[in-house]
């Protein structure tokens, strides 16, 4: 472990999936692909909604995954199974399979939103410790990462996915891992997140500043306030000024 000399300066993490880009594009050309394919056995037109579902199914099962006690596979097959049942749509592990083929598909033309990269630059510029903390295997991170062209803006170092480091959000454990190995400290750590559950949760009982991107509308639980609530990736732009040192 490579220890940084940044001691002293304000670091600004980012979690990538549904953050740094909507999931719910990829997800929802998935869908669309996969209903074609039926030949409009299905008649499917809210996928805002059908995504909202998964990503709760996904949530309810990611505890299970980590356990041990279902593979990563199985979770994603049963994630989408589970929504399209809600919806009184039923679908067998073969189909939620191919739908969950067509996502990953999809993911690797997935693309940063508008102006972020300007953005984080900028951050950089201004001396922040800027970077990246995904939960995932790291093939599959990494295949999305590079997608979306961080690799290019944060550097190695300053990417941290679960898989790697050996603690995945909500657990604090990674928070304090990035601090030691980043030479940061909590109290001038921020973390921008979409998950309530695993970037606010998580992040707060590590001490960091959480700025909750909500892009869903969700509503938060009393359990944790945000430092800041954004809509959008956006809102950032003139929430940093100055110098991070």
């Amino acid at each position: 472990m490579t220890i940084d000399s940044s001691s002293g300066k304000t670091a600004v993490f980012f979690d990538m999936d549904d953050t740094l880009y909507d999931q719910l594009d990829p997800f929802r050309l998935a869908v669309q692909s996969y209903l074609k394919s039926t030949g409009g056995e299905h008649d499917f037109s809210d996928f805002a909604d059908l995504f909202k579902r998964v990503r709760a199914h996904s949530d309810a099962l990611w505890d299970v995954y980590t356990a041990g006690a279902m593979t990563l596979d199985e979770m994603r097959i049963q994630r989408v199974s589970r929504a399209f049942e809600e919806l009184g749509i039923p679908i067998g592990a073969e189909e939620a399979s191919l739908i969950q083929y067509n996502y990953e598909t999809e993911q690797g033309r997935i693309r940063l939103d508008e102006g972020a990269p300007e953005y984080f630059r900028l951050l950089q510029q201004r001396g922040y410790v800027t970077g990246l903390i995904t939960n995932g295997p790291v093939k599959h991170q990494t295949f999305k990462i590079r997608a979306l062209g961080v690799d290019a803006i944060f550097p190695e170092n300053r990417i941290f996915i679960s898989d790697a480091v050996g603690y995945t959000k909500p657990d604090p454990r990674i928070f304090q891992y990035v601090n030691e190995v980043t030479g940061t400290k909590p109290e001038q750590s921020y973390y921008v997140g979409d998950s309530w559950r695993n970037d606010v949760a998580g992040a707060a009982a590590a001490g960091w500043k959480m700025i909750w991107l909500n892009r869903r509308q969700a509503a938060p639980s009393p359990e944790f306030k945000p430092y800041r609530i954004i809509g959008s990736l956006s809102e950032l732009f003139d929430f940093f000024p100055g110098s991070g040192d």
